[in-house]
């Protein structure tokens, strides 16, 4: 028995000694890369065409997209260590040229972050990627060349491992194949939240992107606490150049598995699943309905059969380019993603009709001569009436069962945590409500949770109604606000004393970041020169929030007006007494501050200033392709 027993004991530390040895070996890792032309790829035919035109031909043709020159492009794979008298040093691993494609073998006894770094040319900056080795994870990374006006992009494929905490690590995966014909080679998965930091301020974190692999993906995190996240896919097409875009809300929970599937049989929006707590009351209780996939199901039948009948009649065909009209240019799927997000935020509610609006209100004395014809104008940005579409109907009834779960967990008023993070999922379009329903999270948190978590949302929604309420209130016919505002030289210029300089001038709202505003720029240059002695003038107000992307921004787009910041983002209090609540945003204004046109884009203008001062030469070539619809929205 006593032998036995030995026996017994010695296996066990066999066993355990053993145990410990593979907790300490290290282990291996691989690190690979390569490189994805989007460009596309020139036919015989056309290269014929090419070689036989003509000089005119050629200056008339566009620039054809060159494939990245790699012959100096060096990739680089180091990381930070702490000596022992806490000085951070860098160790380099690998430093070689890329030329399309390389491979690295190592090993780590403990996970690791490691930068990957590419920098194409010495003229260039580097493109970084952070990956973390040790947790049994290869890394696969890719640089990706998209045509112009896009920018490469330097990516990790395949799997995304971001957690050295096992204890608190999340795992997000998917197998794509039911995407189909929207997988394309530069198909990307991102996932990011909203961050507050215990003084309150907002931030984004974010996993990825990761490419697609094989039809899948994996991303591997870390969060300490039940987060709102979102999970987007984005991909090119051959047959559509906007491609595809999907995305769906998540709980990301310590511990948990999320599934990305198809929800129904349409592909419009993805179907995450996990069982864990949070997402699965907040998000599967209502995605997972079989009442609400059916209605996704028909919602998305019918929107494929609105943008493409079979035989479509000419009204068909007119409704449809109207719909994408009104949403700028985007695709219609598009815009209808955009609706799904329910956050209004940066828009208003409703479109007001101008022109009711207007001839309710007495104008502000002197500003008589503003509203003239205003009446005879069609409002800006309002469709002319005509029925819902079934597919807006589907999907309104299918947002219903969204809200009505969310709500009755707001107001069931069970589980504060629950509520919070129902709250940040927008189930009120309503400000009052949604108002009421911060209040009342307020008296269930400890004071630092509130006042870093809670407080923020309270006062976002005391400014946005105060916006909008000022926006609402300046319409033609009245004066906008004055102010005065420092120039890059840390001039403080007055408004009104540029206005009675001037006889027309444009005050255009917008930021270095804001897409749309900067695609404004190079027509606004040219109604700026050609009505330059007619004494119209263009004041941009930057509302940046820091003063070094201002001037970058002044830099790169070269603005020949007079440039003013106010620089403290949307809430500044310039752009609040203004309305300011999407972007670019322009006031058409005289001498006398009274306003002719609000929220004007360059065809509109150009249209008004042709009108009032006449055609100017410079002007006979371009066609103005932008409305007179905001672009960004706060």
């Amino acid at each position: 028995m006593k032998t036995a027993l030995k026996t017994i004991g010695l296996l066990c530390i066999v066993t355990l000694f053993v145990a410990c040895e593979q907790n300490t070996a290290p282990t291996p890792y691989k690190i690979s890369g390569e490189y994805i032309s989007m460009l596309p790829e020139a036919s015989e035919d056309s290269t014929k065409v090419s070689e036989a035109s003509t000089d005119e031909t050629e200056d008339a043709e566009e620039e054809v997209d060159e494939p990245i020159d790699l012959s100096n492009a060096m990739l680089t794979i180091s990381y930070e260590t702490t000596d022992t008298n806490g000085e951070t040093e860098t160790v380099t691993l690998y430093e070689e040229s890329f030329q399309g494609n390389f491979e690295y073998e190592n090993e780590t006894l403990q996970p690791t972050e490691l930068k990957i770094s590419l920098r194409i040319s010495d003229d260039t900056d580097a493109m970084e990627i952070n990956a973390i080795v040790g947790t049994g994870h290869d890394i696969h990374v890719a640089l990706i060349d998209h045509p112009s006006p896009n920018n490469a992009e330097f990516v990790l494929a395949g799997t995304i491992s971001q957690a050295m905490d096992s204890e608190n690590k999340f795992v997000v995966s998917g197998d794509l194949s039911f995407l189909e014909e929207n997988l394309s080679n530069d198909t990307t998965v991102l996932m990011y939240t909203s961050v507050i930091d215990d003084d309150g301020n907002r931030s984004w974190q974010d996993w990825g992107p990761v490419l697609v692999q094989d039809n899948s993906f994996l991303i591997e995190g870390v969060v300490e606490e039940p987060v709102v996240a979102t999970l987007t896919i984005r991909g090119s097409s051959e047959s559509d150049s906007y491609g595809y875009y999907g995305s769906s809300s998540l709980i990301l929970e310590p511990q948990g598995e999320f599934e990305v599937a198809q929800l129904g049989n349409q592909t419009d929006e993805l179907g995450i699943t996990s069982g864990t707590e949070y997402h699965s009351m907040l998000i599967e209780s209502w995605q997972q309905n079989e009442e609400y996939i059916e209605l996704v199901d028909a919602w998305a039948s019918e929107f494929a059969r609105f943008i493409n009948p079979s035989d479509p009649s000419e009204s068909e065909k007119n409704e449809a380019e109207t719909l994408s009209d009104e949403n700028g240019g985007d695709t219609a799927v598009e815009a209808e993603v955009a609706d799904l997000e329910e956050d209004t935020e940066g828009t208003e509610k409703s479109k007001i009709d101008t022109k009711e609006l207007v001839s309710a209100v007495k104008p502000a004395e002197g500003c008589e001569d503003a509203v003239e014809g205003v009446s005879q104008q069609s409002a800006s940005g309002s469709p002319a009436h005509r029925d819902t579409p079934k597919h807006v109907t589907l999907r309104q009834r299918a947002s219903e069962i969204r809200t009505k779960t969310l709500r009755t967990i707001v107001e069931d008023g069970a589980n504060a945590q629950a509520q919070y993070l129902a709250m940040l999922l927008r189930p009120y379009s309503d400000d009052t409500e949604r108002l009421s329903g911060w209040q009342s999270l307020a008296e269930k948190f400890d004071e630092e949770f509130v006042a870093s978590r809670i407080k923020p949302e309270i006062d976002f929604l005391h400014w946005i109604s105060k916006a909008r309420a000022n926006d609402a209130a300046l319409i033609p016919g009245q004066r906008v606000p004055e102010f005065t505002l420092a120039n890059a030289s840390e001039e403080d210029v007055a408004l009104y004393d540029l206005l009675g300089e001037n006889d027309l001038v444009l005050i255009d709202f917008w930021a270095s970041w804001c897409g749309p505003c900067i695609g404004d720029f190079p027509e606004l240059k040219k109604l700026h020169a050609a009505y330059a002695d007619e004494e119209f003038e263009i004041v941009g107000v930057s509302i940046d929030s820091e003063m070094e992307d201002w001037i970058g921004g002044l830099e790169e787009h070269e603005l020949p007006w007079i440039n003013l910041g106010e620089l403290k983002d949307w809430e500044g209090p310039v752009a609040t007494s203004y309305g300011v609540t999407g972007i670019p945003k322009g006031f058409l204004v005289d001498s006398q501050g009274c306003i002719y046109k609000k929220n004007i884009r360059p065809a509109a203008l150009k249209e008004f200033l042709v009108n009032r001062y006449g055609m100017d030469e410079s002007l006979d070539e371009p066609e103005l392709d932008t409305d007179d619809s905001q672009g960004v929205s706060g």
